[in-house]
């Protein structure tokens, strides 16, 4: 993350003081100076160290849908960042989606479209949610969506998520770089999951830095998350990728790693002719949209492919309305050693469920 230099000497301070307390937080609860709390279910905790853009969402969709595969009465807690309500919204009962992604935060309500029988509730307080939800439902197994720097909520099984292309080595805590914490932080992991692993990156460099922070013996797994169809939004239908390869595009996204969504189109051999790139849980509004979509026309744009997320953030019916046909890149995690992900869950699940 560049800053000129005056913005780093003015940020030198403030940056320092960000750091002591990240540190202090962490020990203060490493030391029982602050209380963490543990919920009658087994808790699975997905997040990472960095600001976004580790895929996240799809790793906990993969696990949602696992586990409930798997028999289990699966619940999501997530805070639902930027969601425009107060307190606990309960996103999904399960069976069905109890309301928008303005209300839940669009990260939830994706969880919830996905992941049917499935329960997702937002709220500040999570181990407060987790207690709600048990008094009013069987759960036997929690999933901590975003939960890594969420200490007051024990976890049984803590995830971190690394994205593969970015080099630990220059990793630095914001404002210098993304880094939410330091990189000892590592050390609260059970396992980490390195991301976009099917990109290219120095796989040995990558894992010794892991195993430098990381405690001794912390299993590495190897993910990717693949675009596996563009969902028309006018109507729902699926496109294989492929079939937009040569074609002209343009891409629109508001997320925190745009470049990354780039490159998903350009592998897929589209054309981009016009790029848009909004801050991260951008809220379109209809203006922006008639720009955009006019733009494409002027382009030549033969479709408007934008990310799920973005999809959930654009004004209702505005996919029926544009005269360019508007997709949704639908990401799904995969595993390099999916078996051996799927034994460390149910491992922990199982092994924890015969404790209560």
């Amino acid at each position: 993350m560049f800053l000129p230099p005056v913005t780093r000497i003015i940020a030198y301070l403030p940056a320092k003081l960000y750091d002591l307390g990240v540190r202090a937080r962490a020990a203060a609860y490493e030391n029982d100076l602050f209380k963490t709390r543990r919920l009658n279910a087994p808790v699975i905790s997905v997040g990472n160290l960095t600001v976004g853009g580790t895929g996240k969402t799809p790793c906990v969709a993969f696990l949602a849908r696992f586990l409930r595969d798997e028999g289990h009465n699966v619940a999501i807690l997530s805070r639902g960042y930027k969601r425009e309500s107060e307190g606990r919204v309960e996103v999904s009962d399960g069976k069905e989606i109890l309301c928008g992604p303005r209300e839940a935060g669009d990260e939830p309500y994706l969880l919830a479209k996905p992941c049917a029988g499935v329960r997702v509730v937002v709220d500040r307080d999570r181990y407060a949610a987790g207690k709600w939800l048990e008094e009013r439902a069987p759960v036997s197994v929690f999933i901590l969506d975003d939960g890594y720097q969420h200490l007051q909520l024990a976890r049984d099984l803590n995830l971190a998520l690394i994205d593969a292309t970015e080099p630990l080595v220059e990793a630095k805590l914001v404002p210098f770089g993304r880094l939410r914490e330091p990189l000892i932080a590592l050390r609260r992991a059970d396992a980490v999951i390195v991301t976009r692993s099917d990109q290219p990156f120095n796989r040995v460099s990558l894992e010794a830095e892991i195993r430098r922070f990381a405690a001794a013996d912390t299993p590495i797994f190897y993910a990717h998350h693949k675009m596996k169809g563009l969902v028309r939004l006018s109507d729902g239908d699926v496109i294989n990728p492929a079939a937009f390869a040569q074609k002209r595009i343009a891409a629109v996204s508001g997320i925190a790693r745009p470049d990354r969504f780039i490159a998903d189109l350009e592998r897929a051999k589209m054309k981009i002719v016009l790029r848009r790139d909004f801050d991260d849980h951008h809220r379109y509004t209809r203006e922006e949209l008639v720009e955009i979509v006019e733009s494409a026309r002027q382009s030549q744009a033969e479709a408007i492919i934008t990310t799920e997320k973005d999809a959930a953030n654009l004004p209702d019916g505005v996919a029926n309305s544009s005269l360019i046909p508007v997709f949704a890149a639908r990401i799904e995690f995969g595993c390099e050693d999916e078996v051996a992900l799927k034994e460390l869950v149910l491992r922990v699940v199982h092994r924890d469920a015969g404790k209560q």
